[in-house]
């Protein structure tokens, strides 16, 4: 499995639900999960975010379908990047 970071905004549509975020929240798991992934954690964040999620992906085809999937419920934008281990990266520069 992979990690991705994602970042997520609301949309205007979920501004205005935004008292149904927890049922989102649910049904955006499902469909992570559905697809053979794991959310692993989801923050609420200021600034220009509103949320930041760590998911685990077998494959960057598997986080692209998902990622169609939540885009298609229109309640929020995100922005995903793969992400390593520090260590794993340092290691890569010896």
């Amino acid at each position: 499995m992979f990690t991705y970071v994602g970042l997520i905004q609301l949309t205007d549509e979920g501004q205005e639900k935004l008292h149904e975020a927890p049922k989102y929240l649910e049904k955006i798991t499902a469909i992570i999960e559905e697809e053979g992934g794991l959310l692993e954690d989801v923050y609420a964040v200021m600034g220009p975010w509103d949320f930041l999620a760590i998911v685990k992906y077998p494959d960057n085809e598997t986080a692209f379908r998902v990622l169609a999937k939540i885009g298609m419920l229109e309640v929020v934008k995100t922005e995903t990047f793969p992400a390593e281990k520090v260590d794993v990266f340092f290691k890569a520069l010896v």
